[in-house]
């Protein structure tokens, strides 16, 4: 029997799965906005899970980019900085979603599996970006309504600012 609940076989699309709203708010009132007033950039806006938590409560606007509405992120040319990216990023391309995400945002904040961490192909650029927090997420979030996967997640942290609570966190 497989460890896991989901059918490898049937992927959704661009790995779109929608977040949790619970997600989201757990890492929204870890972070220390300020008063509202920050550029916000969620560059995987899919249906709007992770913006609609932020805009109710957190921030005035979210700035998007969503491959499947013509606005691929990482080839699209924002042309500004950002103050935060909060995303949950296509597992096959989180890497590649943190690398240009440094380097237009001052905080980045990432919704990735646990194991992501453990990859001897990615030991040399975490040593060159080792995040600044770690926040677990002590119980599994279900990305389809259908059950959970057999694996841990987390909100990765990026900050640039000293701002942002620094460590390992449990949520």
């Amino acid at each position: 029997m497989s460890a896991t609940n989901r059918d490898l076989t049937k992927r959704h699309p661009y790995d779109s799965y929608s977040t949790p709203a619970w997600c989201t708010e757990a890492i929204a009132k870890q972070i220390h906005w300020h008063d509202g007033c920050v550029d916000v950039l969620e560059p995987c806006i899919g249906d709007g899970a992770i913006a609609d938590v932020l805009l109710s409560k957190y921030v005035d606007y979210v700035e998007w980019a969503e491959i499947t509405k013509g606005r691929d992120f990482l080839t699209y040319d924002f042309g500004r900085t950002f103050d935060f990216i909060l995303t949950n990023p296509p597992f096959s391309l989180a890497q590649e979603f943190i690398d240009k995400s440094l380097t237009i945002a001052n905080c980045v904040v990432m919704l990735l599996r646990i194991n992501f961490l453990a990859s001897r192909q990615r030991k040399e650029w975490w040593q060159k970006h080792p995040p600044t927090a770690i926040h677990v997420l002590t119980r599994r979030p279900s990305f389809t309504g259908k059950g959970t996967d057999a694996t841990d997640y987390g909100w990765f942290v990026w900050d640039a600012t000293g701002r942002q609570k620094r460590g390992l966190y449990w949520l």
